[in-house]
């Protein structure tokens, strides 16, 4: 019997406040749909449906061709929600495991548990339920006293004995494919909200087949996001998750409240991770570097021993025994290769680097391919931009580029070449030659004068006035 996954996301999510559809606000640099997703992948369901709706093409444009589609042409509640998918599951065989695309806390395992629950209690309908202190703004879970579920109740429609009822929606439910289709048929309209309700199936189903519930034991993993506070708390819990599994695998992390690591990171053993450091996108970090403190790195690879310290590496790979920073900025399409020093205030761009190459301080390296012992001096730049285009700089290996050395592209310089500090280098130099190109320098004696009163001059002369009027 196969198994569907069902994600609600049409709605509009107007109380984030933001441009983007609700569904695909990121937490930790991720859409919160993708968690879901990414977990139902890893789970015993076997396809998943999108509801989708409101700006339909971002989240279309986001998931591709990994989910099915049904769209909510009116936003008209759950209810009509979950029926626009007859047309995808409507004549399925199976049980389909329905989950609000605002809930993206829920684990592969945890899905996997409600659904082994739900068949071994030979259920129609698992609602799937927490214990919360202080429910307002949760549909609180109804018992006959037999202590079988049979409805919920909004916050806005229950009387004063139900709000008392501390078990409540959390919006995720399992149910038999068919039966569920019958039951949404049966909804009517709420006149007060003119929705049409998912929560009113239980009360349905009830009459006729057997319903029960899944008590979540942690509630924060089963929480709705619904603001940017609501973002911020789980991004919270994600944190602390995703830190305490990775310190219990044999990751470091000092001060791990400081520090933010993302869902899709992949962090071996014997990594050591300082405070106020942020690791996000599909980056991987190897056994025995050091990242941080006071480090982002998103979407990059840091290979073995690397050390990278008050920096910014975005979307590109570091060498093993590679050094970065302080205050170094790696980005887009980077290489950097082994044993390489990247230093204070280095900015370097879609460029690779070979072995054992220093780039120790204040050096722009963009659109290049550098070798192998090259040596980057003070304040050495390769000038990739003409005011239209981008050209590229080839630096061969060992040579020895001096301080404030302009490299303007499109060049090529050879191996064991040395280029004399100051020079513009604005033609292609061969292997083993000495470059220069600045001017002679001409000194005028006594010539300044002419220019510019030297200031110490003018501040005597002040300060002699100052005293004559005194």
């Amino acid at each position: 019997m196969k198994t569907y996954g069902l994600i609600l996301a049409a709605g509009k999510g107007t109380r984030m406040q933001s441009e983007l559809p609700k569904c695909a606000y990121p937490i930790l640099r991720k859409p919160m749909i993708e968690y879901i997703v990414e977990n139902m992948e890893k789970s015993m369901i076997d396809d998943v449906v999108v509801i989708v709706g409101h700006k339909k093409e971002y989240l279309i444009d986001l998931l591709g061709d990994r989910v099915s589609y049904a769209e909510q042409k009116e936003q008209l509640g759950t209810g009509h929600a979950v029926l626009s998918a007859k047309n995808v599951l409507g004549d399925k065989e199976g049980v389909t495991f329905i989950i609000p695309g605002d809930v993206p806390l829920v684990p592969y395992q945890l899905m996997d548990k409600i659904l082994c629950a739900h068949k071994e209690m030979g259920n129609d309908l698992t609602v799937v339920s927490m214990m919360m202190d202080y429910p307002k703004s949760y549909g609180r879970i109804v018992r006959d006293e037999y202590g079988t579920v049979i409805g919920i109740v909004e916050e806005n429609d229950c009387n004063e004995y139900q709000k008392l009822i501390k078990e409540v929606n959390t919006g995720i439910y399992v149910v038999d494919n068919k039966k569920l289709f019958e039951a949404l048929e049966k909804i009517k309209l709420n006149e007060r909200k003119k929705e049409y309700y998912l929560t009113d199936i239980v009360a349905i189903m009830y009459q006729d087949y057997k319903v029960n519930s899944f008590v979540v034991r942690y509630p924060h993993l089963a929480m709705g996001v619904n603001d940017l506070y609501g973002i911020s708390v789980a991004e919270k819990h994600l944190r602390e998750s995703i830190n305490k599994e990775l310190m219990l695998s044999g990751v470091a992390i000092m001060n791990p409240e400081t520090v933010t690591i993302g869902h899709s990171v992949v962090i071996e053993k014997g990594v050591s991770i300082l405070p106020n450091t942020t690791i996000t996108g599909n980056t991987v970090i190897k056994a025995n570097a050091v990242i941080g403190p006071n480090t982002e790195i998103h979407e990059s690879i840091i290979n073995e021993n690397a050390h990278i310290r008050h920096s910014y590496v975005y979307d590109s790979e570091i060498g093993e025994n590679t050094t970065v920073g302080p205050f170094a900025h790696i980005r887009e399409h980077s290489v950097i290769g082994s044993n390489n020093r990247v230093g204070n205030f280095v900015e370097i761009k879609k460029s690779t680097t070979g072995n054992d190459t220093k780039m120790a301080h204040l050096s722009y390296i963009g659109d290049s391919e550098v070798g192998n012992f090259v040596n980057f001096g003070c304040g050495s730049v390769t000038v990739n931009y003409d005011g239209k285009l981008k050209h590229k700089t080839k630096i061969g290996n060992d040579v020895f580029i001096g301080c404030n050395v302009n490299l303007i592209a499109p060049i090529e310089i050879g191996d064991n070449v040395f280029l004399a500090a100051g020079s513009t280098v604005t033609e292609n130099v061969p292997s083993g030659s000495l470059a220069i190109a600045r001017n002679r320098q001409i000194n005028k004696e006594d010539y300044s004068k002419n220019l510019i009163q030297p200031k110490s001059k003018v501040e005597r002369s002040a300060n002699k006035e100052i005293k004559e009027d005194k």
